[in-house]
């Protein structure tokens, strides 16, 4: 299949490409077919990852855009009624080399992994099917932050969100599939496109990237792998430093317990909160610290964060205790690759006989990570969205076929 992808494909320079879901999901589809990038860039520094993913990929289609420039324009747009995301990545440019890629190829596909890129396909031949990859919904992001934020920043996020969910329903509503990478995504984007075809393809753990290193001496060291950005994320952690981790360390006072986040935390009140916890923040990869840990947590009650909190230190061969929503999505088993307590004292007692327990420890933490390699690893999520884009079929040429529709524009 010839196969045109629409992403962010430079990403922040703190956050490898490699480590996207975009490049796993295209990792594996140019094993057996033919691909071109598209994406916009502001990074004034390209070279380097424009090279390595041409040796990789071959085919690019990309445009830089003045940081400085792009930023004056999105605010522009803001008082002019568009989205500033749509704005800040728009290149005519791109735009125009894009019309003439798809009046000269024959494309069986476009995918479109980012919101910022919704604006090149909007108005294309409507016999290319359309897939659409919201991932976590770029718009949910800017809802959140509204929610997090003060006045008068509140009332710019929230414009924003809603402008740009008004482009993410345009496109629902024009895809032959549309991807989320959860259950609770996916239950937004039918919310905003009640008709939108969803399917659910988590995103995969790097089993590699993580590591393994079984047997290996650690210190008494509790760990909590989550998102200090996230509300309920919150919630779980600090109500677990509050009820649960006092009964821990009245058994084994030398406990530490020592919390992940990939977020910064700013809040004074949240700093408070977990008084007598280790807070570790700009956490882009969990596995050193995941390996100095006997045990990882998930007290998940509120969130279902399951990629951070459970899946990552299972593919580090941690043993995890876990709230029993936890065994309910994953289907695992209790006891076999990881232990489930719900009440405070239950939940301290499973981490105790953990901490003071080698072989335990190994056995579950083996039996974790054989899981996660099994069933959440990128290459199986790869393997399910693989499958999805060859069930996806164009209909034949006819000989009097249109011409492709010039890429538009859009406005909110």
């Amino acid at each position: 299949m010839n196969i045109l992808m629409l992403g962010r494909w430079l990403p922040p320079p703190r956050r490898p490409v490699r480590a996207t879901r975009e490049y796993q999901f295209a990792h594996h589809l140019a094993r057996t077919h033919r691909l071109t990038l598209a994406f916009v860039t502001d990074n004034p520094d390209t070279a380097g990852a424009i090279s390595a993913l041409r040796s990789e990929f071959q085919d690019l289609e990309f445009a830089a855009v003045p940081r400085a420039w792009k930023s004056l324009t999105g605010a522009l747009s803001l008082a002019t009624g568009e989205s500033c995301t749509l704005s800040y990545f728009r290149s005519e440019a791109l735009r125009t080399r894009l019309g003439d890629r798809l009046r000269r190829t024959r494309y069986d596909l476009v995918c479109v992994s980012a919101s910022s890129m919704i604006q090149y396909v909007v108005d294309i031949d409507k016999t290319i099917p359309l897939l659409v990859d919201f991932d976590a919904i770029d718009s949910e992001w800017w809802f959140q932050r509204a929610v997090q934020g003060s006045f008068p920043s509140t009332r710019f996020f929230r414009t924003e969100a809603m402008r740009l969910r008004g482009a993410e329903a345009a496109v629902a509503g024009r895809a032959v599939r549309c991807l989320a990478s959860s259950s609770e995504a996916a239950d937004i984007v039918k919310r905003f496109a009640p008709e939108a075809p969803m399917i659910v393809i988590p995103n995969g753990v790097d089993i590699d990237g993580i590591g393994s290193s079984p047997g290996r001496a650690r210190s008494q060291t509790v760990v909590l792998n989550t998102s200090l950005a996230g509300e309920m994320e919150i919630r779980d952690a600090t109500e677990f430093q509050r009820t649960v981790m006092p009964i821990v360390r009245e058994r084994i006072p030398a406990a530490r317990l020592v919390i992940l986040s990939r977020e910064p935390v700013t809040n004074p009140r949240l700093v408070a909160a977990l008084a007598g916890a280790e807070v570790a923040t700009g956490i882009l990869d969990p596995g050193p610290m995941l390996h100095q840990a006997m045990v990882a947590v998930a007290p998940l009650r509120n969130s279902m964060a399951l990629h951070r909190a459970v899946l990552e230190p299972m593919a580090a061969s941690l043993p995890v205790v876990a709230t029993s929503g936890v065994l309910q999505r994953l289907v695992v088993n209790d006891g076999h690759e990881l232990m489930v307590a719900d009440e405070p004292k239950d939940f301290a007692l499973k981490i105790v006989r953990l901490l003071g327990n080698d072989a335990l420890r190994a056995k579950i933490g083996s039996r974790a990570r054989s899981f996660v390699v099994e069933h959440h690893s990128w290459s199986h999520r790869a393997a399910e969205f693989l499958r999805l884009v060859e069930s996806i079929r164009r209909p034949p040429a006819l000989a009097s076929e249109a011409a492709p529709a010039p890429l538009g524009r859009v406005r909110l």
